[in-house]
């Protein structure tokens, strides 16, 4: 079992740069003492609320602007908050722990994701409560993001280039052209799609009120994902196709069918659950990288009667090229994963009927 937290622990590390939590010392000399409420870089520039006058630091660099707590650095400690950065490609900042926020398009063409930069580890001491400043000036990240301008006026826009509403309309139109001309199990596969539309569109009522589309930030990188799959009051969510957002294209991450059904967990997992036979099931957990197609793995477990009736439970953390590296486990061991690893998040898919 623990190897296994440390395993899950690595989830977050997926997304993260360390930052020391301890006491630094730090003097005001490694901060930029022109805490005004309008700050600048070479890309941009930001305002701060004036509520806020006196209570931060700052460290300006060419694309970024780090906010700290006063307070917490006058006792020592690293007090960062957040950063607003700028960049011009998503695989200069994919894979920290960051969240794109929105665009921003300059007079010369260029144009720029605005991310918020996070810190992974406690700045203002472990043992400590959150300092009610430091909470109040983190809360508004997003309202200061708002206040980004190019150095030309050009003001961020919030919300694009990450709201899957502006993302993935294509891939949308394909699904329904593929229920409208009925698509067959070996056309949906050659398209990269999931076979259980022609499954589904055997069964009785509309195709088009059963298969239904949602928008769902599965990487924790403030883009969306499209996820197909099947409007259903069941708790179990089972999606049928993903799409990710790769240097600003829509790209297909997997297709789930009867036998090997993919799920929503928490903390931007994704839930792997598949059958081989009867004597033989089993559940792989991964999380899809930013930027990214890649599933990266993290756990698996499974059942297999067929390589040792007496012992049938195997847990593996990792890979060996495609196959996990399976270990024997005991039988209490994988009970506790499988009750963990099936409570799925529920998704609201929204019916095809209404957008076809």
């Amino acid at each position: 079992m623990k190897k296994f937290l440390i395993i899950l622990a690595t989830v977050v590390a997926t997304f993260s740069l360390l930052v020391s939590c301890g006491k630094k010392g730090q003097g005001d000399a490694e901060f930029d003492m022109n805490a005004a409420p309008v700050l600048s870089n070479d890309i941009f520039e930001v305002k701060v609320p004036s509520r806020f006058d006196g209570q931060y630091l700052t460290k300006v660099k060419e694309n970024v602007i780090d906010f700290y707590d006063k307070e917490c650095v006058k006792a020592g400690y690293n007090g960062w908050l957040f950063g607003i950065c700028a960049y011009e490609e998503p695989d200069e900042w994919a894979g920290g722990p960051v969240e794109k926020v929105g665009e921003l398009k300059t007079k010369d063409g260029k144009k720029f994701d605005v991310i918020i930069s996070y810190p992974t580890e406690t700045q203002y001491g472990v043992d400590k409560e959150m300092p009610e400043k430091y909470k109040s000036f983190y809360d508004a990240r997003f309202e200061i993001a708002e206040n980004v301008y190019g150095l030309n006026g050009e003001k961020v826009g919030m919300g694009s280039g990450a709201k899957g509403e502006n993302l993935y309309n294509e891939e949308l139109d394909k699904h329904i052209k593929a229920l409208k001309e009925n698509w067959d199990s070996s056309k949906l596969e050659s398209e990269n799609m999931s076979t259980m539309y022609a499954l589904m569109a055997d069964g009785d009522g509309d195709i088009f009120d059963k298969v239904g589309y949602a928008y769902k930030d599965l990487n924790i990188d403030g883009i969306d994902e499209l996820i197909i799959g099947e409007v259903s009051d069941d708790t179990d969510s089972e999606m049928y196709d993903v799409y990710t957002m790769v240097n600003g294209k829509a790209e297909h991450v997997l297709s789930g069918w009867d036998r090997n059904r993919y799920y929503s967990y928490e903390s931007g997992l994704i839930v792997n659950e598949y059958s081989d036979g009867a004597d033989s099931s089993g559940v792989a957990v991964y999380a899809l990288t930013s930027n990214s197609t890649e599933l990266f793995p993290q756990l698996a477990f499974k059942y297999d009667g067929y390589t040792d009736e007496k012992n049938p439970w195997f847990i593996a953390y990792d890979k060996n090229g495609d196959d996990w590296n399976y270990q024997p486990a005991d039988e209490k061991q994988f009970d506790e994963f499988q009750d963990r690893f099936s409570k799925h998040e529920k998704i609201d898919f929204k019916a095809l009927s209404s957008i076809q």
